[in-house]
């Protein structure tokens, strides 16, 4: 059940981010800022992966090439509880909780961007236990859900 869940909020972080590429510049200014054709995975071990590249001025797409930014969680409990926004990014690196290879800072950009998905994504009760500040929204999350669920 947990690999489930955690594969729907993969697919809908993915179309999330790419959704918000197109309607907030935060998102676009964070992915214009890596190389073009940069590719990011988010796994866990023994449950769900997505492979995401990035191509400057065209957005985000699923891939099966190889990343060059690799985030893997050790186990599906410890990528349950980011995935359901019980615990941030930040404090599940802080608890060795997933394993980075690539480079810290391209990493970090995406990291940002995953934080604005989640304020667009996740009720204001969430994103204020797992974000240490509060970001604004240039877009309704109606619009963002409605545009993530059916523009594919």
């Amino acid at each position: 059940m947990k690999k489930i869940v955690i594969w729907i909020v993969m697919q809908f972080l993915y179309r999330g981010m790419k959704v918000l590429y197109k309607n907030d510049t935060r998102i676009k200014n964070e992915l214009d800022g890596w190389n073009s054709n940069k590719i990011i995975c988010l796994k866990v071990l023994h449950g769900p992966s997505i492979n995401i590249e990035y191509t400057y001025g065209k957005g985000l797409k699923k891939t099966n090439k190889e990343a060059d930014i690799l985030i893997v969680f050790k186990s599906i409990n410890s990528a349950f509880l980011v995935f359901i926004g019980m615990q941030s990014v930040k404090q599940a690196y802080l608890e060795h909780r997933f394993y980075l290879k690539g480079d810290i800072y391209e990493s970090m950009r995406f990291v940002r961007c995953v934080d604005l998905v989640e304020t667009y994504l996740f009720p204001r009760f969430m994103t204020k236990r797992i974000l240490n500040h509060s970001e604004k929204k240039y877009k309704p999350t109606l619009l963002i859900y409605m545009k993530s669920i059916f523009t594919f």
